[in-house]
């Protein structure tokens, strides 16, 4: 009779962490859902509070960090993403949003610290090349910054933001041509933005006025 209850019990105790388990779960992809809709203060609240149920959960401080770099609130981002660091010191999503979020406020050595870190921690990550790139490019530092966002195009070849950053540091380097495919790529990628199609507009009348100064 006793084995019969402790079976029972241990079974009830089994089910109600099993559901716990899940209604967690639920929350951080309720979180995760609302950030990918552009909801993000909402998401905020959601992550906020599911943070406290389950604070070792790493994933909440990365999409925590993603809301506050969308909101623009850089200080937050960085805060929750050190926070995060605590748990795990080598997750790239946490770097790269210190990073990006000292690139925002201009702090480029610091920004170029911490991504450059994610880099050596993972070497696959786009988005950390990315962001070199951009600050690279603020920098006026032309071939580190093509480097950089060809590296990050390497790895993801479907953003077209890396593409229209690498044409516009092409036509700083007058390298209108290359200019020229790449804004072509990020058109197939996203037709109708106009200030695209402006800059492809502007970029091949710039090579056809180029030529004609060596005719």
């Amino acid at each position: 009779m006793k084995i019969k209850i402790l079976t029972r019990f241990l079974f009830i105790i089994f089910i109600f962490f099993l559901i716990s388990s899940f209604s967690l779960f639920g929350s951080f992809q309720e979180g995760y859902e609302l950030y990918k809709q552009g909801k993000y203060y909402d998401a905020e609240m959601v992550l906020l509070r599911e943070k406290e149920i389950s604070p070792n959960n790493v994933d909440i401080y990365a999409v925590l960090g993603w809301c506050y770099l969308n909101t623009g609130d850089y200080s937050k981002a960085i805060e929750i993403s050190e926070d995060g660091l605590k748990l795990n010191s080598r997750d790239t999503r946490l770097l790269t949003t210190i990073g990006r979020s000292y690139m925002e406020m201009k702090r480029y050595p610091d920004a170029l610290s911490y991504l450059q870190k994610s880099v050596s921690y993972n070497p696959n990550y786009a988005y950390s090349y990315y962001y070199i790139g951009r600050i690279y490019q603020s920098q006026g530092k032309l071939i580190l910054a093509e480097t950089a966002l060809s590296a990050g195009i390497m790895l993801k070849k479907d953003n077209y933001l890396f593409y229209k950053y690498r044409a516009q540091v092409y036509e700083e380097m007058m390298n209108y041509k290359m200019a020229e495919e790449d804004y072509k790529r990020a058109l197939t990628l996203k037709p109708n933005d106009p200030a695209l199609k402006e800059a492809l507009i502007k970029v091949i009348s710039k090579q056809t006025e180029l030529e004609s100064t060596y005719q």
